[in-house]
């Protein structure tokens, strides 16, 4: 049997409420070599009945018996999947029609160990579409010639975001080169699964129009123990791979960059900054103390939601 284009993977737990949205868009597209590999989580709402619905087959639904987490369901995807490429996508967001014809087309032309691309924010609190900022995400690469030498572009990819969902692999690569998700971490495990992809791949390529709708929850809750503890783990996983290419001072760099974010985010939680201080030997970190300085964050954290 030939092997697909493209495996696509969707882990998906209790999301009832938009996975099918989820897998229209992907049985929608305009390129329809591939398999569709969706790991359900062991969900205990409605979930499974949802999947159960569509007769098409591409899908090949498998079920967990033990709630796992994101991690581990990738890494089963990745293993049971045979396409030439792979994409992972999130359970709650969903994809341009185009996106895997136009991806397609650009790995014909340059194969590549990772094709990148920009991505539409979808604010699910007002129900619509922020503008494409593919030029300003892409800003470090969108000049390199394709396809681009990834060792010699460490710091421009590094500069990237680190999601996973607006990236495509090459499954060999990953499989030749071992590389998995961690299955110790729930959070922050896109972080460090794109740092060990920077590790070992040679060449990528991109995409410069946006293919994915990241849902974006702007009242989301966080576990914001868990957060600092998964933290703790990824950049334990990340630094000397970060050091080694880029030195410890751009490694204190990326931690005070991702950590004040997370501060911010976390309402300012106090063990994200002392964790946060430690991590960067105090260099870069914002300062929590004080009234002006709290309200000049919050304003600024949310600028940068909306840029």
């Amino acid at each position: 049997m030939k092997e697909p284009f493209f495996s696509i993977v969707t882990t998906v737990y209790n999301k009832e409420k938009y996975i099918k949205q989820c897998i229209l868009s992907v049985l929608n597209q305009t390129f329809g070599d591939f398999e569709f590999i969706v790991v359900n989580d062991c969900s205990t709402d409605n979930t499974l009945n949802v999947l159960e619905e569509f007769k098409d087959d591409r899908i090949k639904i498998h079920n967990i018996a033990n709630n796992r987490g994101v991690s581990f369901c990738r890494n089963y995807g990745l293993k049971n999947a045979c396409g030439k490429y792979i994409y992972f996508i999130d359970s709650d967001d969903y994809l341009e029609e185009t996106i895997l014809k136009r991806a397609y087309e650009e790995l014909c032309l340059n194969p590549s160990d990772m094709l990148i691309f920009p991505y539409h924010l979808y604010m699910e609190t007002k129900k619509r579409v922020k503008r494409d900022n593919s030029k300003r995400m892409l800003k470090p690469i969108v000049n390199f010639k394709k396809p681009f030498c990834v060792q010699s572009s460490t710091k421009e990819l590094l500069e990237l975001s680190y999601e996973v969902w607006n990236k495509i692999f090459n499954r060999d690569f990953l499989c030749n080169s071992s590389i998995f998700f961690k299955e110790d971490l729930g959070f922050s495990e896109d972080l460090v699964f794109y740092c060990d992809i920077l590790a070992h791949a040679k060449t990528a390529t991109y995409l410069d129009a946006a293919g994915y709708y990241y849902r974006f929850f702007r009242k989301k809750k966080f576990n914001n123990d868990y957060v600092v503890e998964q933290f703790e783990k990824a950049f334990g996983y990340i630094k000397d791979t970060i050091v080694n290419k880029m030195g410890e001072e751009y490694y204190i760099q990326k931690v005070s960059s991702i950590l004040n974010y997370w501060i911010i985010k976390l309402d300012y939680d106090k063990d994200l900054y002392n964790l946060a201080l430690k991590l960067s030997k105090g260099k870069g970190i914002i300062n929590i103390k004080g009234g002006l300085r709290k309200i000049f964050h919050k304003f600024y954290s949310k600028v940068k939601n909306i840029l």
